[in-house]
Parts: C-alpha cells; structure tokens; sequence
C-alpha cells in the first residue's frame, strides 16, 4: 500500500508543477481559515500544523493567540508552530491535493484572466512553488507568520537554503517571475517559428 502511494506522489509531481500543487494546498489551508502554518513536505504528500484567524477578539482563543503573536516577536518569526490543542494539524495526501485543484479549477472563471489575488495563501504558495521549482529546489518547510513567508528547501547541490521574504516581496518576485516565463515562451515561438521555415 505504501509503494503504492509513493508511486502515486511521484507520478503526481511528475506532471504538475510544485507551483500548482502547493497552490491547491493552499486552497486547504484557505477553507479552513488558516492564517500561519508550518507545512512540511514527506513522501506521502504534505503535513502542516496551523492555527486559524480569530474572529471574535474577546474569546479564549484570542487571548492564546494576542499571547502566541507577542512571544513570537520576542523570540523571532522562525519559531516553529507548537502541537497545541487549539493548532490544527493538517494532511494533504496526493489523492486530497488533485481533489483540491479539480474544485479550484472549476471555481475559477474564465473571464478571471487577469492579476490573481496576491493576498491568498493559495497565491503565495503558488509562488514560493513557481520559486522552487525555478531553483530546482526541493522543499523542507514553508512558515508563515504574520507579513513573512519563510521557505526552506534543499538546492540541486543537496545543500539546504532558507529564504525569508515580506508578503509584498513576494507580489513583486511573482510580477518577475511571470516576466520571466513570457521572455522564455517569446524566445521558444521564435525558434519554433525559424525552424519551421
């Protein structure tokens, strides 16, 4: 059974893009009102330990996190995301992540062609995916806490980086990116169009 699912991740990562799959992880986060989480990466898919946005200000719950935010600060934005009662632990198999892409394609409108809502955790992890799969790299962990986006991934050479980036960062890495891949597509008609002269 387990040869099995590691047959089905690999074929699933074979054929999409690490941007589209965390994008639909993504997704997950964002229907249960994920706001920081820690989301590592396993042979079986992806694990993340999260904790959600705090409607009401007056609740037990906000007062664990007003109590969480401020020891972040104290002790740094990297500090990983404790299993506590109230963090949601979270697993995104390969069968779970095509399920997530299929309702997200069929929730986005054709006429939407333009630019995406940058704010979702599904863009930003769009992004850190299209950012990974640019390096070439494999990813160890994403963090998000507060207006930072932490990636940690190993690189071609198997040497492990980390990269820290501010939300808005991100929107201008996602801008260059995307300028990126038009150059390279511009470049791909052009020699398609001399060879078949």
């Amino acid at each position: 059974m387990k040869s099995e699912r590691m047959a089905s991740t690999h074929k699933h990562r074979a054929t999409n893009s690490r941007g589209q799959e965390l994008r639909a992880v993504g997704q997950g986060l964002e229907s249960l009102d994920v706001e920081d989480f820690d989301l590592t990466t396993d042979v079986e898919g992806y694990f993340a330990l999260a904790t959600r946005r705090v409607s009401t200000p007056t609740s037990k719950t906000a007062v664990r996190k007003v109590v969480r935010i401020a020891w972040q600060k104290f002790s740094g934005h990297n500090r990983r995301i404790d299993a506590e009662p109230d963090v949601l632990r979270v697993v995104f198999t390969p069968e779970g992540i095509l399920r997530l892409e299929r309702i997200g394609r069929q929730r986005r409108k054709p006429q939407s062609a333009g630019l995406p809502d940058l704010t979702r955790l599904a863009q930003l992890l769009r992004i850190v995916g299209e950012r990974l799969d640019e390096l070439s790299g494999r990813l160890i962990r994403v963090s998000k806490r507060g207006e930072k986006i932490t990636i940690e991934y190993s690189s071609a050479a198997n040497r492990r980086r980390t990269e820290e980036w501010k939300l808005s960062e991100l929107a201008e890495l996602w801008l260059d990116l995307c300028k990126r891949r038009r150059e390279r597509s511009d470049a791909l008609e052009r020699e398609f169009d001399r060879a078949t002269k």
